[in-house]
């Protein structure tokens, strides 16, 4: 009766912990984001947008959000923000811009990207008013392509600050970054670097979008993406290395 009892005894000690176990590993983790807000800027031709999201969920991702904005049912700009880590629990801000050709009554679709998910959030109305014309002030040259970022010189005709790029008009699928890079003095020049991600990597054309001092100063020019090969390649490499570790 004794050793009854404590087999017993042991029996249901094993099941207890085995049980705890069980439930323990099938917890099931969440991938989850919220907005917590979204503001732009729209008091002149470069409007601004920044969202702030909140991880919600119990497993880390990276993310990045997606900026759709629509003349009417016309889509007339598709841009990306940077991307960014977020342990659960990060609440994180994403930065865009937007280059208006005119004023008028616009909209704005946000996509949010984490993990392997994809949340989209419904339109809200972009009113732009305050339209002026640009000055044409800024010229790119040196620009290279590598396997996950271009980079290149810009120099502008006057002082200029806020300096924003916007990538627009390339292949569909891909990923363009935008850049901040600040101010820049009088027939100066500064290094940008724009990080993207290639869908399948092709030679191609892109616009850059460059504007500042709320969209007083803007210029738009096409770039070609293609890869420099052999020696000259590793040449630039190493060159175009050491120009993004001395600008940080």
């Amino acid at each position: 009766m004794r050793r009854a009892l404590v087999a017993m005894m042991c029996f249901l000690i094993f099941a207890n912990i085995a049980s705890a176990a069980v439930l323990e590993v099938g917890v099931k983790e969440n991938l989850e984001t919220e907005l917590i807000s979204l503001t732009f800027d729209n008091s002149s031709n470069e409007v601004k947008f920044s969202t702030e999201f909140y991880n919600t969920g119990s497993v880390p991702y990276k993310a990045r959000i997606k900026n759709e904005v629509f003349n009417g049912e016309e889509l007339v700009f598709s841009g990306w923000s940077q991307e960014e880590d977020m342990m659960p629990g990060d609440k994180k801000t994403f930065s865009m811009y937007w280059y208006a050709g005119s004023a008028g009554d616009y909209s704005s679709k946000i996509k949010v990207y984490f993990g392997d998910e994809i949340k989209e959030y419904k339109k809200v109305d972009v009113l732009v008013m305050n339209y002026v014309e640009p000055e044409d002030v800024f010229e790119v040259s040196n620009f290279r392509t590598y396997d996950d970022y271009a980079l290149f010189d810009v120099t502008s005709r006057v002082d200029a600050e806020n300096v924003v790029v916007v990538p627009n008009d390339y292949i569909p699928g891909w990923i363009f970054e935008q850049a901040e890079i600040g101010n820049i003095s009088q027939n100066s020049s500064k290094l940008a670097v724009i990080k993207y991600k290639p869908s399948l990597w092709v030679p191609s054309n892109i616009s850059l979008e460059i504007m500042s001092d709320n969209g007083k100063y803007y210029s738009e020019k096409t770039a070609e993406m293609k890869k420099e090969e052999g020696l000259a390649g590793l040449f630039y490499y190493v060159v175009d290395s050491l120009r993004i570790s001395f600008s940080k």
